[in-house]
């Protein structure tokens, strides 16, 4: 076999680990749902949530939050903003004790993870970061 042919199957070889490598390695991504908000979460069918990774944006319910650090977890309950209470809000477990900075009772949060038996097991928490450039409400002066 001639020096060239060798070159060219180790680099074809190369080529293709690479490319079994890095399909294998993003499987997962891009296969999100992105849910609005809690409540087309929890009304969308069984079907679309039991195995597919989601998102779901909500608001942090005001003293849900547990912490076990023992366990490595931290549960709290995720609700629409116009509904903050704890009866119409999504369980999430948070597998990890690592939260954001932001994260508190209220606070505006999107979750990715999956749903199972009733709860959605979070592997990430990020936390929206409140605006301070709101609109001053009519007839205040600067």
């Amino acid at each position: 076999m001639s020096k060239g042919v060798q070159i060219a199957l180790a680099a074809l070889s190369v080529f293709a680990g690479l490319a079994v490598v890095l399909t294998l390695g993003s499987a997962d991504e891009g296969t999100f749902r992105y849910y609005s908000d809690v409540g087309s979460f929890v009304n969308a069918p069984s079907t679309e949530t039991a195995d597919l990774a989601a998102r779901v944006h909500g608001f942090v319910v005001a003293g849900s939050i547990a912490k076990d650090l023992a366990a490595g977890h931290v549960d709290f309950h995720v609700s629409d903003q116009a509904d903050n209470s704890a009866s119409g809000a999504l369980p999430v477990r948070y597998l990890g004790i690592d939260v954001p900075d932001l994260f508190k009772d209220g606070a505006e949060v999107v979750v990715e993870g999956r749903y199972a038996s009733g709860t959605f097991l979070a592997d990430r928490v990020m936390a929206k970061c409140p605006s301070k450039y709101e609109a001053k409400p009519p007839g205040q002066s600067t």
